[in-house]
C-alpha cells in the first residue's frame, strides 16, 4: 500500500494499494526498500515507486495509478532517479538478474513494451543508488565496477574496477563523484567520458551508510564512527 499525507499536518490524504502482482511458485516475498521519487509530467506531480513484481507512477495529490512497468523480481532497493524526461528504475529479469531500465514516464497504463527507452542487461547494482551529471549516468554495482553511460542512448563511455564491495551510493559535490566501499575505502572520480581517478583515501571502518553533504561539508557515517570532512 502506498499513502500520501498532508506534510503540515500528518493528515491521510489518499491511499492506494498496490495490485498487478502474480502469483509465484513457490511464493517470492512482495518486498522492497527503494524511496519513492517525485517527477512532474504535464503539470501533474506523480510519485515514482518501486515494488516487487513491477514500478508505478501515482498521481501524488490523489494517489490515482498513473502508469506501471512490468518485471521480475521481489526486492528492488536503489533509489530511481531522473534526467530530462527520463527515469531510472531498477528491476529484474528471472528473478535474479538485475536490469537498469530507463523509462519515459508520460505513458499510461502498462508501459512494459511502450516507454522503455533503453536497458542495462549487465552490471546493474543491486543497492547502490545511480547518479546522474551533467548527460551522463553514473552507476557503481555492489561488487565495485564502476560505469559511465550516456543517459539518452545508455551508450557505455568506460566500465573500470574500483574495488572492494558497494552499498553506499556514490556522490557528486565540488566537481567530483565520491564512491565509498564496505572496506573503508572512498575512490574520487572526475565525471566525464574518460575515466580519471583523482585519489584514494581510508577511514578506519568499513562504509555501508550513503554519505551526505552540506555545504562545503562531508559527511560519513563508517560502522563505529561519524566523520565530518571540511577544509577549513
Amino acid at each position: 500500500m502506498r499513502v500520501g499525507r498532508d506534510k503540515q499536518t500528518g493528515k491521510l490524504v489518499w491511499n492506494t494499494v498496490r495490485t498487478h502482482f502474480k502469483e509465484r511458485s513457490p511464493p517470492l516475498p512482495l518486498m522492497a526498500y527503494s524511496t519513492p521519487l517525485v517527477v512532474t509530467v504535464d503539470g501533474v506531480p506523480q510519485v515514482v515507486s518501486s515494488a516487487a513484481d513491477h514500478a508505478a507512477a501515482y498521481d501524488a495529490r490523489t494517489g490515482r495509478e498513473i502508469w506501471w512497468l512490468r518485471y521480475d523480481g521481489f526486492s528492488e532497493v536503489f533509489r530511481p532517479v531522473t534526467w530530462r524526461g527520463l527515469v531510472f528504475l531498477q528491476g529484474f529479469e528471472n528473478v535474479a538478474e538485475v536490469k537498469l531500465y530507463a523509462v519515459r514516464p508520460d505513458g499510461k497504463g502498462e508501459i512494459t513494451q511502450t516507454h522503455v527507452e533503453w536497458k542495462l542487461d549487465r552490471g546493474a547494482p543491486f543497492v547502490p543508488s545511480p547518479l546522474v551529471v551533467g548527460d551522463e549516468l553514473y552507476i557503481i554495482n555492489d561488487g565495485g565496477i564502476a560505469m559511465c553511460l550516456d543517459a539518452k542512448s545508455g551508450q557505455e563511455h568506460w566500465t573500470e574496477r574500483v574495488g572492494g564491495n558497494h552499498s553506499a551510493s556514490p556522490l557528486y559535490g565540488d566537481g567530483k563523484i565520491y564512491c565509498f566501499n564496505e572496506q573503508g575505502v572512498s575512490s574520487v572520480l572526475v565525471p566525464g567520458k574518460k575515466f580519471q581517478r583523482l585519489a584514494e583515501n581510508k577511514l578506519a571502518d568499513g562504509i555501508i551508510a550513503s554519505p551526505a553533504a552540506a555545504g562545503r561539508a562531508l559527511y560519513i557515517r563508517t560502522q563505529s564512527h561519524l566523520y565530518r570532512i571540511e577544509k577549513r
